[in-house]
């Protein structure tokens, strides 16, 4: 009996600590930087946070701002080449430097009709609004500025119709870009130096591609959604999440699909760890999923909240940051009982036990998450109204 005693204590000592349930807490007030702002994208870097949106006047350019983490406006740049161009992706390099993608029209420019580019949105789901792109606006386009806005250098890739960028992701191996060209999900990557390869489609019309993350070795990994067999592997949901893996010349050498029976998925965001966010739909009911994958895309660990479907992810000093909607109660978090959908900020270990809850009640939905050392986590939301806002995760 005491050596049965002894192996039971013995084994409750080893048991990890992940397998107790976490302790309830309540939700905590993320500080607001700046309200009513004009943004589309928030980068940051050092002590700076860099707002970028489109301006309409005799032609379409693009404005920086540099604010202070007060919301302090520190700098305006405006990128004009004479021509119309839109950013609609942007990310910043090891080195603080800002690189923008997007579309631009060639030097002559004639007025056209404007052709609708998106990909599909499920029935019942928030999904970010992509702005709409003219025919004539048909290059493909890299902005790359300094810490500061000041214009380091622009790539183009003429195309013969026109792309709508959807996300960006630079290393010292190189820059790829995934969106929307010709109706068709497509990659396209680039040397550091805006030597770009042919564009990779992924599919047709019934797949979307909305993140992307270049590899140290040059491969790139691929995260959206999907309708059709891709790569072999056919539709298990109503709609798939896919992950997709190519090679650094350019050859699909993986496709998995997330998948729920009867059910729609999709991933929506992802940064360099592999950690992913997006919704699952399963009839009325909307989860945002938080997953950490190995780089042979199999999962390590994986977690669920109830959402309104919008969400993004980004891991930075060894916790995870998931942002995303919701509009119900969540368990373990006390207290939080929103009557509208509101932003909720949660933090996760390393092995995705999550250790806290934030929000502020001026906030709806988040649009992108960023981090430095400086300023350590802020990110971009909408408010009432679709106003945009920066918020802050304050060290207290």
């Amino acid at each position: 009996m005491k050596k049965l005693l002894l192996l039971i204590l013995a084994a409750s000592l080893l048991s990890p600590a992940a397998s107790a349930a976490p302790k309830a807490f309540a939700v905590k007030k993320l500080d607001i930087v700046a309200s009513a702002v004009s943004a589309e994208g928030l980068m940051a870097t050092g002590k700076t946070l860099v707002t970028y949106s489109n301006t309409g006047s005799t032609n379409s350019n693009i404005e920086l701002t540099g604010l202070d983490v007060t919301g302090v406006q520190q700098w305006v740049r405006t990128i004009d080449s004479g021509v119309d161009e839109i950013a609609t992706a942007a990310t910043v390099d090891a080195a603080g430097n800002i690189w923008l993608a997007g579309s631009s029209a060639a030097v002559t420019v004639t007025e056209s009709a404007t052709a609708a580019i998106a990909a599909e949105n499920p029935d019942g789901v928030v999904a970010e609004e992509l702005p709409k792109v003219r025919s004539d606006m048909n290059q493909i386009t890299i902005w790359k500025l300094s810490p500061v806005g000041e214009p380091l250098a622009t790539y183009l890739s003429p195309q013969n119709s026109p792309a709508l960028v959807s996300a960006i992701s630079v290393n010292s191996s190189g820059i790829s870009l995934v969106g929307v060209l010709a109706e068709r999900p497509f990659l396209i990557s680039a040397t550091p130096t805006g030597v770009f390869a042919k564009p990779l489609f992924i599919g047709t019309n019934k797949s979307a591609l909305n993140a992307v993350v270049r590899s140290p070795d040059g491969s790139v990994n691929l995260f959206g959604e999907s309708s059709e067999t891709l790569g072999g592997k056919k539709l298990a949901g109503t709609r798939d999440g896919i992950l997709v893996k190519v090679s650094k010349t350019g050859a699909i050498t993986s496709v998995v699909r997330s998948s729920a029976i009867k059910a729609q998925r999709s991933w929506l965001a992802a940064d360099s760890t592999l950690t992913l966010t997006g919704y699952v739909k399963s009839g009325k009911v909307i989860e945002s999923a938080f997953t950490k994958f190995n780089s042979s895309f199999a999962p390590t660990w994986t977690m669920r909240i109830p959402s309104t479907g919008s969400s993004t992810v980004l891991t930075a000093a060894g916790t995870t940051y998931g942002a995303l909607s919701s509009n119900s109660a969540i368990k373990g978090v006390t207290g939080w009982k929103p009557t509208t959908p509101t932003l909720l900020l949660a933090t996760f270990t390393s092995k995705g036990v999550m250790t806290g809850a934030y929000a502020d009640s001026q906030l709806s939905a988040p649009i992108s998450l960023v981090y430095t050392k400086e300023l350590g986590l802020c990110g971009l939301a909408r408010g009432a109204a679709e106003s945009i806002s920066i918020f802050r995760l304050a060290t207290r």
